[in-house]
C-alpha cells in the first residue's frame, strides 16, 4: 500500500506529551536585551501592532546595570532584572520564569530571612524553579510520573531585539498548530534580514537564521530545531527540559540544542509564512564576529549531542556578488569552531545519564521540601503519640500496649 504517514527515525520510549491548542490571544513573549534598548523598542512596537498582540511580554534585562530607559515604562511589559550579565540562555530562562541557578544555600538563606522577618518563605523555596510546573502524582514505582502546566498561558514566543514581525504572526501559528495536531511541541518560522543592505540580503537569501528542514512523506518540511528570533514553544515541555542550557553562554547553539531536546517530546512544526525580519548591522567585522560565535556554538552542540562534525564547509551563495560574504562567513565559523576544540576531550569516552537534567524537575532540595511537606500533612491527620521517656524492656511493648 502507499504510505500515508511516516515514522520518525527515533522515538522516545520515556515521554508522552500532547500539547494544548495555540490561542493567538494567549501567548507570552520573552525578549532578552543586552546593550540594545533601541532594538528592543523596535521589537516591542512591532509586537504591539500585531492583529492579536501578546497577552504578556517579559523583557529580560541582561545588562550589568539594572537601569532601564524611561520610555520603557510606557510599554505594557514586565522587566525581569537580576544581577550581572548571564548570557542569552539564562536571560530567556529568567524571562520565562525559570530560576536555573537556585542552590540549596539559596533556599536556606531565603527561609532564614523569612523567619527573621516573620513572613512566609517565597513560593519558589517550595515550588522550585517554576511554580506553573506541577508534579501531578505518579510517585509510586508502578505509576507513571505525570506533570501538568498550571497556567492559562500554554505557549511562549521567543524573539530578539531589532525584529519586525508579520502582522498575522500569532494567527498563522494558530493555524499551523491546527494543521500539525497536538503532537506539536514547538513552531518555528522563517527569519530574514531587514533592509536593502548587502549583509541583510545575504542573510535572507542564504536563510542563515532558518533551522535545517527535513522532508516528510507528505512533502511537508519540518524543522530539525528552532531559532530564537522566531520560535513558539509549549510551556510544559520547555520547563520540563529546564529551558535553554546555560552551558551555551553565547548567542549561538543554545536554540538548536533546545530544538534537538524538544524533538524527544514531539514535533516542531514549520510556519513558512510566519516571517520575522531581523536587523543586521551592515558591517563585515560584525558579521565575522557573529559567524565566529556560530562556529563555537556548533562545536558545543556537536559535543553535547554526539553529532558528526559541524565544522563549516565552503558553499556557493545564491548570488555571485555575495561570494566574498560567503567566504568570510565560512572562514569565521571555521575559526570559531577550531578555537572551541578542547584537546583534553579527545580520547575520552563518556557514559551519559539517560534522564535529562532539568532545572524544573524536582532536584535534591526540592524533593526534600516536598517530602517534608508530605510528612507534615500526614502527621497532622494522625493522633499524636507521645513516646516513652525510656525505651521498653526487651520482650515488652510500649506501656499501655498488650
Amino acid at each position: 500500500m502507499t504510505a500515508i504517514y511516516s515514522i520518525p527515525e527515533t522515538i522516545s520510549s520515556s515521554f508522552r506529551f500532547r500539547s494544548k491548542p495555540v490561542k493567538a490571544r494567549a501567548i507570552k513573549v520573552i525578549i532578552p536585551t543586552y546593550k540594545d534598548w533601541d532594538g528592543l523598542r523596535v521589537t516591542l512596537d512591532s509586537l504591539l501592532k500585531l492583529e492579536t498582540p501578546p497577552k504578556q511580554i517579559a523583557v529580560a534585562n541582561d545588562n550589568s546595570e539594572p537601569k532601564i530607559p524611561n520610555w520603557l515604562s510606557g510599554y505594557p511589559v514586565q522587566v525581569v532584572n537580576y544581577p550581572g550579565n548571564l548570557g542569552p540562555a539564562r536571560a530567556r530562562n529568567r524571562g520565562f520564569g525559570l530560576q536555573d541557578d537556585i542552590t540549596l544555600e539559596d533556599v536556606q538563606a531565603a527561609e532564614l530571612d523569612a523567619q527573621r522577618r516573620g513572613v512566609p518563605a517565597p513560593d519558589w523555596t517550595y515550588d522550585g524553579s517554576c511554580p506553573e510546573f506541577v508534579d501531578d502524582g505518579g510517585r509510586f514505582v508502578e505509576q507513571d510520573q505525570r506533570f501538568i502546566w498550571n497556567s492559562d498561558i500554554h505557549w511562549y514566543y521567543f524573539t530578539d531585539c531589532g525584529c519586525h514581525h508579520d502582522p498575522e504572526l500569532f494567527l498563522k501559528f494558530e493555524r499551523t498548530w491546527a494543521d500539525c495536531g497536538d503532537c506539536c511541541v514547538a513552531i518555528s518560522g522563517p527569519v530574514t534580514g531587514f533592509g536593502p543592505g548587502r549583509i541583510n540580503e545575504f542573510m535572507t537569501e542564504q536563510g542563515i537564521l532558518n533551522p535545517p528542514l527535513e522532508r516528510t512523506v507528505h512533502g511537508v518540511y519540518l524543522p530539525q530545531a528552532i531559532v530564537t528570533a522566531n520560535a513558539l514553544v509549549a510551556g510544559l515541555p520547555f520547563a520540563f527540559l529546564g529551558g535553554f542550557d546555560p552551558q551555551f553562554s553565547e548567542a549561538a547553539g543554545e536554540d538548536l540544542d533546545l530544538g534537538l531536546r524538544l524533538r524527544d517530546l514531539g514535533v516542531i512544526a514549520w510556519a513558512s509564512d510566519a516571517k520575522v525580519a531581523h536587523r543586521f548591522d551592515e558591517d563585515e567585522s560584525d558579521l565575522s564576529r557573529r559567524f565566529r560565535r556560530y562556529g563555537r556554538g556548533n562545536r558545543a552542540l556537536e559535543i553535547k549531542h554526539g553529532l558528526p562534525s559541524l565544522r563549516a564547509r565552503p558553499f556557493l551563495p545564491e548570488k555571485s556578488e555575495h561570494q566574498d560574504l560567503a567566504r568570510l562567513s565560512v572562514e569565521a565559523m571555521q575559526a570559531g569552531y577550531d578555537e572551541a576544540i578542547d584537546d583534553d576531550s579527545r580520547g575520552v569516552l563518556k557514559v551519559l545519564s539517560k534522564m535529562p537534567k532539568s532545572r524544573a524537575w524536582p532536584n535534591g532540595w526540592q524533593e526534600r521540601k516536598r517530602m517534608e511537606q508530605k510528612l507534615i500533612n500526614y502527621l497532622s491527620k494522625k493522633p499524636s503519640l507521645t513516646p516513652p521517656s525510656t525505651p521498653p524492656s526487651p520482650g515488652r511493648g510500649i506501656e499501655g500496649e498488650s
